[in-house]
């Protein structure tokens, strides 16, 4: 009888109803679960003996129960269904028992504690994992990335505008920023926000600043450990219209149909043959259908965009001159890219065009890629579709910013179901260590009314969105700073942000909106670096869209400790009651009601006594967040 039919042997088949208890808190046991079908409620008795603390939700695939085996003593929470769940039931004390199976035993503990050792992150008393199908590969050591902890997106931003926001920036825990296409784009009437997606040249556009403004900036960032991510345009060129009487580019170059340059310092054009053509003289154009079938992916990866002319990413010529021009950012301090448009990108031209460059640090730059995933077809797994645009970085996840967007609202969820039900990775299909997460972005505040923006926020629910989503432990999120537009087309700002040593965002009737200067966003940005470490979800409470929860780092069977807690009132009501905080006693800036005053925080206290308690009001449609560095000295 080999080994595993020794182990199926005393294995069993568990099925439970809903509300039935698996494993209680404080019992001896020595079986392991494995969930097959259902969910269950991982739940811990707080000192307040009131209501017991939410932990964790766990679904099919997931484990728990070898804590105690490994550890031998009582079970540390309490295991209930949350609706039938079938679990796999395995004995470790029967195995052991067995004459026949006690080396089977000895493997089992081993393989146990070697697996566990092997997990990115424990929390709760639960091993959070990736199967096979969901793990990243590993980056080699010499192609190691320098992952930001937020990316901050400063939409139209002049570079000298850029480098006096940097002390304010660097004060907040702000450690990356995205800029602006830096490359000469076309001149259109009525000077739209989009003509900076429609590439001319690759010489930087003298619209945002000299060369000598760029590199002095990056180097300025540099300075304050602040990364700078430029906006790539791979996908095509600036579209040739045949009725506009100039072919122009901000720098002043000129452009006819498929004819594009000097593009750089080494004379190279664009002609003809580096542009796809499917039809004489031209190209096919993408239609809607393009993007709800996945036979017709190919399309996307051919046909002009909004009759922009693509790039032919299967040229060698065309990669050669993009290389050069990605080389060129990176001589110039660019840390990393946002990769524009995708889903309409040849992957493997991208690879091709990124393959063996690094910044300045010796590092292989951070990509992200600009992706919706919105369209496709039903029944298909997101993981393997989008497996290729994880092997080059990281991956925007916009519906992430539905659902957040949908919650905050009231819509169909609740901040109550994105806590429960472990908003994350099960939500967006995308593994942790590849997700970008938006709430909103220069497209979405203009063209879909149903996501959150500054725009179209009601009861402060656009700042609760931040609030979440920079509290909560998943992915890299981004922030829009953006500037004010009464038509989706409106031009980027001609007003400087910064004026005579002043930044002119509060001042009445300024364009520029500058949600990153918002005290609760910048503050939370802060928080998010301060509690970077903490990648586990404690002392939940929640009641609907009134929520509390403690980000904690847990060290693997030695402790957990919370750094950080949270409080939002997403409703009308006041909220007044004792929580549970996990943090030492002290006294706490409140970070949402505290800012930075000559370098120091001041502002509302929360004070925590022993045990963690502490008596917490939030007004209607607000917050309270502290943390361990945020101590009143």
């Amino acid at each position: 009888m080999s080994e595993l039919d020794n182990v199926l042997k005393v294995a069993k088949i568990g099925v439970f109803s809903a509300g039935e208890t698996l494993i209680r808190e404080g019992e001896s046991s020595q079986i392991i679960y494995v969930i097959l079908d259902g969910m269950v409620e991982v739940t811990k008795e707080g000192d307040l003996k009131e209501k017991p603390i939410h932990l964790a939700i766990l679904g099919a695939d997931n484990v728990f129960g070898e804590i105690s085996v490994l550890t031998g003593k009582p079970r540390t929470a309490t295991v209930t269904a949350l609706n039938e769940a079938t679990a796999l039931t395995l004995d470790i004390s029967a195995i052991e028992k067995n004459p026949e199976t006690k080396e089977l035993h000895a493997k089992l503990l081993k393989n146990l504690v070697e697996e566990l050792s092997k997990k990115v992150v424990y929390a709760d008393g639960k091993v959070v994992k990736y199967d096979n199908v969901h793990k990243q590969p590993e980056l080699a050591e010499e192609e190691s990335v320098a992952i930001p902890n937020t990316i901050l997106v400063l939409f139209g931003w002049k570079w000298s505008d850029i480098l006096y926001e940097v002390p304010f920036l660097a004060q907040h825990g702000y450690d990356a920023i995205k800029i602006s296409p830096p490359q000469e784009f076309v001149v259109r009437a009525g000077r739209p926000w989009w003509e900076a997606y429609q590439p001319v040249t690759y010489n930087l556009s003298q619209s945002y600043g000299s060369e000598e403004e760029f590199r002095t900036m990056i180097d300025f960032c540099h300075n304050f450990n602040i990364k700078v991510y430029a906006d790539l345009v791979m996908n095509h060129m600036a579209d040739y219209c045949e009725t506009e009487l100039e072919h122009c580019g901000t720098n002043g170059h000129t452009f006819s149909k498929y004819h594009y340059g000097p593009l750089n310092s080494d004379k190279d054009f664009y002609e003809y043959d580096d542009f796809y053509h499917f039809v004489a003289e031209g190209n096919l154009q993408t239609s809607d259908e393009d993007y709800t079938k996945l036979e017709r992916a190919w399309h996307l990866e051919h046909y002009d965009l909004l009759q922009l002319p693509k790039l032919n990413l299967d040229e060698s010529h065309v990669i050669a001159v993009l290389r050069k021009y990605v080389k060129y950012l990176l001589d110039c301090g660019i840390d990393g890219f946002r990769i524009d448009a995708a889903k309409h990108l040849r992957i493997p031209g991208v690879e091709k065009v990124l393959d063996g460059l690094r910044t300045q640090d010796g590092l292989k730059p951070f990509a992200y890629l600009e992706y919706y995933v919105g369209g496709l077809p039903a029944g298909v797994d997101v993981y393997s579709y989008m497996e290729k645009y994880f092997k080059v970085g990281y991956v925007t996840a916009f519906n992430y910013g539905d659902f957040l967007s949908d919650a905050v609202q009231g819509k169909n969820n609740s901040l109550q179901k994105l806590i429960e039900y472990n908003f994350g990775s099960s939500w967006v299909h995308y593994p942790e260590n590849r997700a970008v997460v938006v709430l909103d972005n220069h497209d979405t505040e203009r063209m879909m009314p149903n996501i959150l923006s500054y725009k179209n926020s009601h009861n402060n629910a656009y700042v609760l969105a931040y609030i979440f989503m920079l509290a909560w432990p998943f992915g890299v999120p981004k922030i829009m700073s953006s500037f004010r537009f009464s038509g989706r087309d409106d031009s980027v700002p001609t007003t400087p942000v910064w004026q005579n040593g002043h930044n002119t965002i509060f001042d009445p009737n300024s364009p520029w909106v500058g949600q990153h200067h918002w005290n609760a966003i910048a503050n939370m940005v802060l928080f998010r670096n301060k509690t970077k470490k903490a990648k586990g979800i404690t002392h939940v409470w929640v009641n609907g869209n009134q929520v509390a929860f403690a980000k904690s780092y847990q060290k693997a069977h030695e402790f957990v400790a919370a750094l950080g807690f949270v409080v939002i009132n997403n409703t009308g009501k006041p909220l007044k009651r004792k929580f549970e905080t996990g943090l030492p006693a002290g006294k706490y800036f409140n970070l949402i009601a505290s800012q930075i005053t000559e370098g120091k925080m001041q502002g509302q206290t929360v004070q925590v006594e022993n045990y963690g308690l502490a008596e917490i009001e939030v007004k209607p449609y607000d917050a309270v967040v502290i943390g361990l560095d945020f101590e009143v000295i």
